[in-house]
This record gives C-alpha cells, sequence and structure tokens, in this order.
C-alpha cells in the first residue's frame, strides 16, 4: 500500500487482533527535543505532571492494545507519516502543549511497536524537521533490530 494512502487505521496500534504489542524503546534520550519535552514534564506542578504522564501512559497503553481509532480529523491520536510507510504519530494534547510521538512497526518485528522519538510540538516547519529525525532515527537502528548500544 502507497505511503499516500495510508490512514492511522493501518497502524497495529488500531489492530486488537494480536496485542497485546511490545514497546521497544529506541529513542535517543539525549536528543534536544526529547529533552525538552521531558524537562517540561519535569517542570508541571507535581499533580499537573502526574496527569499529563498518567494520560501519554494511556495513550502508550491502548496503542499497545490496539485500542486506537483513527477519526480522521485534526484530533486523532494517531496519524501515518507518509515520508516513510512503517512509521506512525501518536498525538496527544496536555495543557497547552501539543505532544507528538512517533513509533515504527517494522515488518520483522510482528508484535512490537518500535519508539523511534518524541517531541513538543511547535511550528509545522519544526514538526516535519521532527518527523525527518523520526525516520532517520528508525532507518538507523534497522541494523541491530533497534537496539541501543550500550544498553
Amino acid at each position: 500500500m502507497s505511503a499516500a494512502w495510508r490512514r492511522g487505521s493501518d497502524s497495529r496500534c488500531c489492530d486488537p487482533s494480536a496485542a497485546p504489542y511490545a514497546w521497544l524503546d529506541y529513542v535517543d534520550d539525549n536528543d534536544e527535543e526529547v529533552s525538552d519535552l521531558r524537562d517540561w514534564l519535569g517542570s508541571l506542578r507535581p499533580f499537573a505532571r502526574a496527569v499529563a504522564e498518567g494520560e501519554i501512559d494511556d495513550l502508550f497503553d491502548a496503542a499497545a492494545k490496539g485500542g486506537l481509532e483513527d477519526s480522521g480529523d485534526e484530533r486523532t491520536p494517531i496519524k501515518p507519516i507518509r515520508e516513510d510507510p512503517e512509521i506512525y504519530e501518536l498525538r496527544h494534547t496536555t495543557l497547552s502543549k501539543k505532544l507528538r510521538f512517533y513509533h515504527g512497526e517494522p515488518s520483522e518485528l510482528p508484535l512490537q511497536l518500535v519508539a523511534v522519538h518524541r517531541h513538543i510540538k511547535t511550528t509545522s516547519a519544526d514538526q516535519q524537521a521532527q518527523i525527518e529525525a523520526a525516520a532517520d532515527r528508525y532507518d538507523s537502528g534497522r541494523p541491530t533490530a533497534w537496539t541501543k548500544t550500550g544498553a
């Protein structure tokens, strides 16, 4: 299927038939955008942080259970990345921040979701750069089956 015609519902995150899927963490924790998201969450007051982190956990849990639905609008929690047919964007808004989480669904790991990048959306141009960073991170992990070195 052409990436241009994919929908979020093509994702494993919307298919409970083989769930639960396991998350494989291949996020670069030293990436500036990843650090900015982590720092922003850490700056919240304890109750607000707990709520935000709980909502993010709920999104990831629903994805792992194949329980997401593509609403087809700007509020959908999942959207395909057109540049790479194996990458999807999980979307969440908390407080005033639009959070984006990118993961891959490699055919060679049919029961896993590979987390590759996350950031706070600011501008469309910045988001495009972050999508490209996610695709590069995903592609660079393929030779090692997305195993972090030194981990």
